[in-house]
């Protein structure tokens, strides 16, 4: 069985972070490990309590002396401390490398967020495959994407700073009836698209989206054909997700290969 990482945060509520990326690795059978940065708290607001750095580093080299791995899912770093210990780490491996740049802060462009993303920046040039969020996306390419020629132009900006392929994930972020993401490889560019789902049971889309891409990398799986089905796998998760109240819910990671439910996804 291939062995499979996350280098995530821990979400209270178990829809995304390093539970969503474990359980999602096993539905792909694969074996997941899990290295913690952070555990975040999610109340009326979201608090986040950091990992010692002591600690991540022994949890790290507990990885090194006992796994060989196919792939590394690397999601919420939060400290600048954090993102500098991993990328030693990742220095060291050889297998894919999938980053989903989720940026700490979310209050626009304070010298905080300028000094976390730079440093995000630093990871680009390791990774296989970077996959922000459209809000992301904005900010590392410095520009605002409001249509398919505008994420086109961003994922150019995005794949210059270093990874072989970019995921921009527009979700339903962008107008029109289709959630729509785009793979970039830096000469082509491939539209992977679903139907716009009114269910509010998101919470871990992105996390489940890149730790599929992550176990289906592992098995070998090229990128265009990991992207498609791990967009499917995160649709099924969306529309059989656990509502937690009327404006929040999690993806459900066992859905898509629940009984009818894989064979019945819309495709382009």
């Amino acid at each position: 069985m291939k062995q499979v990482l996350t280098i995530a945060g821990l979400d209270s509520l178990a829809g995304g972070g390093a539970t969503a990326d474990i359980k999602t690795f096993e539905e792909f059978n694969t074996f997941g490990h899990m290295v913690l940065t952070c555990v975040a708290a999610i109340n009326e607001k979201i608090t986040i309590y950091d990992i010692p750095p002591a600690t991540l580093k022994d949890q790290l080299a507990s990885v090194t002396a006992f796994t060989r791995l196919a792939a590394i899912k690397i999601g919420l770093l939060h400290k600048l401390e954090t993102i500098e210990l991993v990328k030693n780490f990742l220095v060291t491996q050889d297998c894919p490398i999938i980053l989903d740049p989720v940026l700490a802060f979310k209050e626009g462009q304070t010298k905080a967020n300028q000094e976390y993303q730079h440093a995000l920046q630093s990871l680009f040039s390791l990774a296989t495959i970077v996959t922000p969020n459209l809000v992301e996306a904005e900010y590392f390419a410095n520009q605002a994407i409001t249509t398919r020629e505008e994420m086109k132009i961003a994922a150019k900006k995005i794949k210059a700073l270093g990874p072989v392929f970019v995921l921009i994930k527009g979700g339903a972020r962008l107008n029109g009836q289709q959630a729509c993401d785009l793979l970039y490889d830096g000469d082509d560019f491939f539209f992977f698209e679903t139907p716009k789902s009114p269910k509010h049971t998101t919470n871990g889309a992105g996390c489940t989206l890149s730790a599929a891409i992550a176990a289906l990398l592992a098995t070998d799986r090229s990128m265009k054909d990991a992207v498609q089905q791990a967009k499917d796998f995160v649709f099924a998760g969306i529309e059989n997700g656990l509502q937690l109240t009327d404006s929040l819910g999690n993806v459900d990671q066992l859905a898509y290969f629940k009984k009818g439910v894989s064979s019945c996804l819309p495709r382009n």
